[in-house]
């Protein structure tokens, strides 16, 4: 049996061809990966394909809902969404099409063979209903016959009353000779006939004989010529009588009842022909599979779902006043297979009436609606749990968490929200990899769900976030107790892949109605305890009390502090060199931003970047930044030292309003530096505000400024754009270097990158290098450039001249 065809609609090209892996691992075959709807519709009727998944964010004008929208409707292939967004408006556009399934990124192998074979299935019961709805015509028009002679020594017609009808020649004659005639016949059947007439001057025996007749309009039918000896006597000759008709329609009716027998006998659907009394008369063993019953049965008596009490009084009434009616009743019903199980049916019943109108038999066809019932089971049940660990996902959470507010309200009793965060999650992810860290997440999920009570909700937030609802929660040290047994499942040792992993948990504790009124807030004070917990050495829990919204104020004396220290001239750029692979020369350097503290010495952009993001000035200090770059350039440059590039990191903020635009075009001004000196670096996060900061890039690019993507790979947004952004250069991640080679996926995952860039005629950076298998492995792969500890720190401004000029080439000794 071939494999399923699949066509894969997916801009991200390492999402692709993971895809692309998992469906070859599964026994499906990939037909096309495209990126944009324009693809897909180019294809399409070529390919063909049995089932299309479909991302909803890619490339091009046309999104991935627009572009099933345009498919030809006469395909009827199957189309599963992807998408790693659920926002409620896309989700009703995309019903709009119809679509057989949704898939929420990341999703496993389990689920996206689950959904694949759910939407085949659906496309087979669809295909089998279409195909029972269609009525096969098998009424004939009457038979048109002509009369003939032949005279058998002369072999002229002699007389051929009506048959010049049969062949459309209306007052025109066929007297002359039989060769004439046969000139009127195909030629393949010329013999047929010829031979049929020998037999009859032979034998006195009647003949009949089919062939194929040509019409005046050139049309070719099929005829029927029935003859008899006749012999001579008297002065008459041996003559050859018969008829001719017009059995076309006879014959193509007999097709017909052969497609339909062949239809009754293999469709997967359930038929039934019923007499007027709804008494089973004939069954298909499509009837037989669905319902398990055996034909002999059945056979006399009426279907077990029409019997009197097999549905509700209201439906059944429904039924029997629609067939009494208008001889006809589609819709949905609840029977019972032979062995008890329910079996949710559409029915399909209608009247077959006589030409005096009276009903002479019913059919009724029967299409067994288990599959598309669980697939719809499973898609209410993928938009409410979380599809890695099967835990309620944030939006069942809310739900369940307002009505558990609500008794508690009516009762006047305490709830209680415990927010769960992993520790050191992220370390995991980095280091072992996305699967060792959904593995965790899996079974830290089993574990804290084991930690509960039934009735209590363990719900995945996101990412490495939980929250636990105690809806009977009147004693504090009953919740504490709770919160200890969560904490002591959490920290057992978890075995993965044979490696023994050590796992923890800060909790946080808000109470209702002390610590909120409103879900929300009893959230959010949930969150900021567990923030407490984890300022305290994380692995423990905290009840939520107002003091911890003092020490947020408290954050708000640090943002005061970064303020001051901009304003200050405490604030300093250090720099680290970008190594040329090919000649081993410092191509550029990254500006990174520290803090020297008057108390507490040199500090890193962990003690700067949050705080001005909490204090509303990171704007400014990206300013400062672009500014005290440019004029460093401006400085080296001054010294004379070689052209040096300066890479500079954007935030989101930035690119909002022309802000970075217009602190790029004044540092540009004043240090008079070429601005292709300059490098501006962006992540893959930011290009979700798509259209400004596109806008924002090209402005940048048609000043000269240098563009680059920072830690390309840990985002979802960028291949969407990628290829039409105007960059020059990726820089790859530093989680994608530190496990190579040990780590098979990171080194996959990094040569796909550098492939990719190549393609788009793009250069290429890797971050975090710091051993010479890291510089090998690079240079196989044909990365430009180089980054981290093995060539160099971040370094003051005044040693760079040094470093630069004390580098040798590649290869000098």
């Amino acid at each position: 049996m071939p494999a399923i065809q699949i066509m894969v609609v997916e801009d991200e090209r390492i999402v692709a061809l993971h895809l692309r892996h998992q469906l070859l691992k599964l026994g499906y075959d990939v037909v096309f990966i495209a990126s944009s709807g324009e693809q897909v519709l180019r294809q399409i009727q070529n390919l063909k394909p049995d089932v299309i998944l479909m991302d909803i964010h890619i490339e091009g004008d046309l999104d991935g809902i627009e572009t099933v929208a345009r498919l030809p409707a006469d395909l009827r292939i199957p189309v599963i969404y992807l998408t790693a967004y659920s926002e409620e408006a896309i989700l009703v556009r995309a019903r709009a099409t119809k679509p057989f399934g949704f898939l929420l990124k990341p999703f496993s192998e389990r689920e996206l063979h689950a959904t694949i074979q759910m939407a085949l299935e659906r496309r087979n019961v669809e295909e089998a209903l279409r195909d029972s709805e269609e009525h096969l015509t098998l009424a004939l028009d009457a038979a048109g016959m002509g009369a003939w002679e032949v005279d058998a020594h002369s072999r002229r017609i002699v007389r051929a009353g009506h048959i010049e009808r049969v062949f459309g020649y209306v007052g025109q004659g066929f007297v002359g000779s039989l060769d004439h005639f046969l000139e009127h016949v195909v030629e393949d059947d010329r013999v047929v006939l010829a031979r049929a007439y020998e037999r009859l001057l032979s034998e006195s025996a009647p003949l009949q004989v089919e062939f194929r007749g040509i019409r005046s309009d050139g049309s070719v039918r099929w005829l029927r010529a029935q003859g008899k000896s006749i012999p001579p006597r008297a002065e008459r000759p041996q003559r050859i009588i018969g008829v001719l008709q017009d059995v076309s329609d006879h014959k193509a009716a007999e097709d017909r009842q052969r497609q339909a027998l062949t239809v009754f006998e293999a469709t997967r659907d359930g038929l039934l022909i019923l007499d007027p009394l709804l008494r089973v008369v004939t069954v298909n063993p499509g009837y037989c599979a669905i319902t398990g019953y055996d034909e002999a049965e059945l056979l006399g008596r009426r279907p077990h779902m029409l019997e009197d009490g097999a549905q509700s009084p209201e439906l059944h009434g429904q039924i029997m006043e629609a067939l009494s009616e208008g001889g006809r009743w589609r819709g949905e019903i609840e029977a019972r297979h032979r062995d008890g199980e329910a079996l949710p049916l559409l029915m399909n019943i209608a009247a077959v009436r006589s030409e005096r109108d009276s009903v002479v038999h019913y059919v009724a066809a029967f299409t067994d609606l288990t599959a598309i019932r669980a697939a719809e089971e499973r898609l209410q049940h993928l938009a409410h749990y979380d599809p890695l660990t099967d835990l309620p996902n944030r939006l069942l959470a809310a739900d369940r968490l307002d009505h558990a507010m609500e008794r508690c309200r009516r009762d006047r009793r305490t709830l209680a929200v415990l927010f769960v965060d992993l520790d050191y999650f992220k370390r995991i992810n980095d280091t072992l990899g996305h699967s060792v860290g959904d593995t965790v997440l899996k079974t830290v999920a089993q574990r804290m769900r084991g930690a509960v009570r039934a009735e209590d909700t363990v719900a995945r937030l996101g990412g490495d976030e939980f929250m636990v609802i105690l809806e009977q929660a009147e004693s504090p040290d009953d919740i504490a107790a709770v919160a200890m047994k969560i904490r002591a499942a959490v920290t057992l040792p978890i075995m993965v892949n044979g490696r023994e992993l050590a796992t923890s948990a800060s909790i946080g504790i808000s109470l209702f109605p002390d610590d909120g009124q409103t879900r929300e807030s009893l959230i959010q004070a949930a969150d900021t305890a567990m923030y407490a917990a984890k300022e305290t050495g994380r692995n423990g829990y905290a009840f939520y009390t107002r003091e911890m919204t003092e020490r947020v104020i408290l954050a708000a004396s640090s943002d005061k502090d970064v303020r001051r220290a901009l304003a200050e001239n405490e604030l300093v750029l250090f720099y680290q060199p970008q190594i040329a692979l090919e000649t081993g020369r410092v191509e550029g350097v990254e500006a990174l931003i520290r803090w020297r503290h008057p108390g507490r010495g040199l500090l890193g952009p962990a003690e700067i970047i949050p705080a001005a993001e909490r204090g509303g000035f990171i704007i400014d200090i990206g300013d400062w930044v672009v500014a005290e770059a440019c004029r460093q350039i401006r400085a080296w440059q001054d010294l004379g030292l070689p052209p040096i590039r300066v890479a500079v990191n954007a935030s989101a903020q930035q690119m909002r309003n022309g802000r970075l635009l217009r602190a790029v075009e004044g540092a540009l001004a004043n240090t008079g530096i070429s601005p292709d000196s300059l490098e501006i670096e962006i992540t893959e996060s930011m290009l979700q505000n798509e259209d400004e900061c596109i806008a924002t890039l090209h402005a940048l690019k048609r000043l000269g400024v240098t563009l680059a993507i920072d830690d390309f790979g840990t985002g979802y947004s960028c291949l969407s754009s990628l290829k039409s952004l105007p960059i020059q250069r990726l820089k790859i991640d530093r989680a994608f270097i530190q496990g190579i080679p040990e780590d098979l996926n990171d080194m996959a995952i990094a040569e796909a990158i550098i492939a990719m860039a190549h393609r788009l005629r793009l250069s290429v950076v890797a971050e975090g290098v710091e051993t010479e298998a890291h510089m090998d492995f690079l240079r196989v792969l044909g990365c430009e450039g180089v980054q981290g500890f093995f060539h160099a720190r971040p370094m003051p401004a005044s040693e760079i001249p040094g470093f630069v000029t004390g580098r040798k080439p590649e290869g000098a000794t």
